[in-house]
This record gives structure tokens, sequence and C-alpha cells, in this order.
């Protein structure tokens, strides 16, 4: 079943839209991918949790998502992954990948959503709308983090941007 995806900028309301998107369903599974890294990461991880009807199943996976998304049958009643910006870091850093075998790899796991029996959300930070970074690493992975969001859209059935809590459609 084509998948949901979400895009917006940082603390825009995306977790809040999919959360809603969602509501009142029982069986969701959730695919959180950031780590914690620092105090005000562990707050954030803390506050995302508490959003999440407790009925609902989380899973921490921060690298195989095309795993976790495969190993997911129909009777589910909806898959969520939060999201795909820090899933890009921790390709990029813990699992040493280079650009093309995460293109590679995000065009597989966009597939393998989209032929799949599930309702899926996707979210994702929108990051290329600042300021350029004055580093080549940040630029590299501004730029990885941009592929890997085209290639989602490509393969979704609907799409939105979320402004300041205000979702927009985009496809």
């Amino acid at each position: 079943m084509p998948y949901t995806f979400i895009t917006g900028g940082a603390s825009s309301g995306k977790s809040s839209f999919a959360l809603n998107l969602f509501k009142g369903r029982k069986c969701v599974t959730f695919i959180a991918t950031a780590r914690v890294t620092d105090p005000e990461m562990a707050e954030r991880i803390k506050l995302h949790r508490r959003q999440r009807p407790a009925s609902w199943n989380t899973i921490e996976e921060p690298v195989d998502l095309i795993g976790v998304v495969t190993s997911k049958g129909s009777g589910i009643g909806g898959l969520i992954i939060d999201c795909l910006t820090f899933w890009v870091s921790n390709l990029i850093f813990e699992g040493q990948l280079d650009r093309p075998s995460i293109l590679d790899l995000a065009e597989k796991t966009a597939q393998a959503l989209k032929n799949h029996e599930l309702d899926a959300l996707v979210v994702s930070n929108e990051i290329g709308m600042g300021i350029v970074p004055a580093d080549s690493e940040s630029r590299s992975y501004r730029r990885i983090a941009g592929e890997v969001n085209q290639i989602f859209t490509a393969h979704c059935k609907e799409a939105f941007f979320v402004l300041s809590g205000i979702p927009v459609r985009l496809k």
C-alpha cells in the first residue's frame, strides 16, 4: 500500500501531524530512528514517547529500516517512521556508508514501503531551505538528506509539508 510522506522544518509539527493521522488506531508500530546523543536529545525523545498512545508498539531502530519494514505483517494498524534525516545521519556516522550506498538503500526501503500492505507514514526534516552550511561535511549531509527525501516522495501516494503546525498537501 503506498505510504504518506510528511516533511517540514525542525519542530514544525510533523510528528504531531503524523500522530493525528493515525489517532484512534490500535496496534500501530512506531519506528524511532533518533539516538540519545545529549541531555537535550534525551528530553526530546521522552516528550515524543509521551505523545504516543501506550497501546502503540515502539521499535528503536537507527539503521535497519528495511529490515523492520519487511518484518512487519498486515496484522498491525499502521506504521510510522520518524524520521529519515536521523536515519541518514546514522547511516553516515554509524554505518560509515557513502552517498551511493545510502541512496541505494533509500530506494530499496521506499520500494519496500510502496509495495507493502501496511498503511504507513514517513516523517523527514526538510533541511535544505536554510543557510548553506560552511563546512563540506554538513553540505554533504544536507545534499544526501535532500536526495533521500526526493526518493521517498517519488514513491509515496501523498506528501505533506508542515509549516508552523499547518500541513500543506504537496502531492
